[in-house]
């Protein structure tokens, strides 16, 4: 692929954008994804803190790891809603606030509903940033769309390992092992001065003459946006299913190498992250690339059940990779497959069903243990959606003027 494809409405070309605009543009995308994800992946390393503290049962520590998960599903059509009715610039600055408020709040709840009731908040503000990004990216970037969804999709992988590795070691070390409170407001902080530096900062958009409305409903009525849906859903499910369930299986194996595993699995996301970035011009709306990534978690599950004793690292890391390529590669899909003013909408749609898909296949894992008996089978789901990641790649429409 030479170059990706341009703005299809109106005859114009877009305006060229120079270098200092172009790298501030990136760099303000980079920063609001990696907050986007900080203060999901700073509850983990704490919740231990949080269950003695707040007194919760098991089925609340769940539902507040997945809650967000399920929210960002839902609520990413009326983030889409919003977009049509303002801007998608304006829809990140009023994300970004929501954010900030729910993750601030969150650091003096008094009790469980409380708890519940901020992280449905800050899961509202993130649901209305992230289908703005992508409408963003067509408007900014419309001859260059893999390459800067793949630098603001790397901002969401460092937001998870820095949430995740910085947590329990350095800001429960500073501020004490009793001070879950205080490491929600640190991971707030910086949201708040995004929001002010994103509202005066944040160039508008360059739109071309005669561009229509946005449609925020676009997608549902076309099997675009289910197959994307799912196809991104299929990705999503298999990384988080995998770590949930690895675990309780290894417990119950015996296994002591939990940890090893879990880091291997979602490190993997990094240099897949960094490779797409230096590729994604090549990559963006293919086909075989999501084929591949769907065969690699297809393989991976092969090896983790199948292969000796002593290689499961090589095998799960192979999952965490396909699974997120799988996750990266879908993000720069709707500005790739449909023209500037349904990109919000087909965001919303894909956004909605994959998170929702995500949701529900730890659910059916867990299940199918219960029901069974059988351990094995909770990791079920993940090996119907790697099959199925390869199907949806291989069926994937063509992008626009590719």
């Amino acid at each position: 692929m030479s170059q990706l494809p341009a703005i299809e409405m109106g005859s114009a070309e877009p305006p060229a954008i120079d270098r200092r605009r172009a790298l501030l543009i990136l760099a303000l995308s980079w920063l609001v994804a990696v907050n986007l994800r900080t203060v999901l992946l700073a509850v983990p390393p704490v919740l231990p803190l949080i269950h003695h503290d707040l007194g919760l049962s098991y089925t609340e520590v769940g539902l507040l790891t997945s809650l967000p998960t399920l929210l960002m599903g839902l609520a990413a059509v009326p983030g889409a809603f919003l977009i049509a009715r303002t801007s998608a610039r304006a829809a990140v600055t009023v994300g970004l606030a929501i954010l900030a408020m729910g993750a601030l709040l969150r650091a003096v709840a008094s009790d469980a509903a409380w708890l519940f009731l901020f992280t449905v908040l800050l899961s509202l503000g993130i649901a209305v940033v992230q289908p703005a990004l992508p409408v963003l990216v067509k408007q900014w970037f419309p001859r260059r769309i893999g390459q800067a969804t793949a630098i603001y999709s790397n901002g969401l992988i460092i937001g998870e390992i820095l949430a995740a590795s910085l947590t329990g070691p350095l800001l429960l070390g500073a501020f004490g092992a009793d001070a879950w409170r205080m490491t929600f407001v640190i991971w707030a902080l910086p949201i708040g001065v995004l929001v002010v530096i994103w509202a005066l900062a944040a160039p508008r958009a360059q739109r071309l003459a005669g561009a229509v409305k946005t449609r925020w409903q676009a997608g549902w009525a076309t099997g675009r946006g289910w197959h994307l849906g799912f196809l991104i859903g299929s990705g999503s499910l298999a990384y988080f299913a995998m770590n949930a369930w690895i675990p309780d299986y290894y417990k119950v194996l015996g296994r002591t190498d939990t940890a090893a595993a879990l880091t291997v699995l979602n490190i993997m996301q990094l240099p897949v992250s960094v490779l797409l970035t230096m590729a994604a011009r090549w990559l963006a709306g293919r086909r075989w690339p999501l084929v591949l990534s769907g065969a690699a978690c297809l393989v991976g599950m092969g090896g983790w059940f199948l292969a000796p004793a002593g290689s499961d690292l090589i095998w799960v890391g192979l999952l965490g990779a396909g699974s997120s390529a799988v996750f990266l590669l879908s993000l720069a899909l709707p500005p790739l497959l449909s023209g500037e003013h349904e990109v919000a909408g087909l965001t919303g749609v894909m956004l909605t069903l994959g998170y929702t898909t995500a949701f529900l296949g730890p659910l059916i894992g867990g299940a199918l243990w219960d029901v069974s008996g059988v351990p094995a089978l909770a990791f079920l789901p993940v090996l119907i959606a790697s099959a199925g990641q390869v199907v949806l790649g291989a069926t994937l429409p063509k992008a626009r003027g590719a």
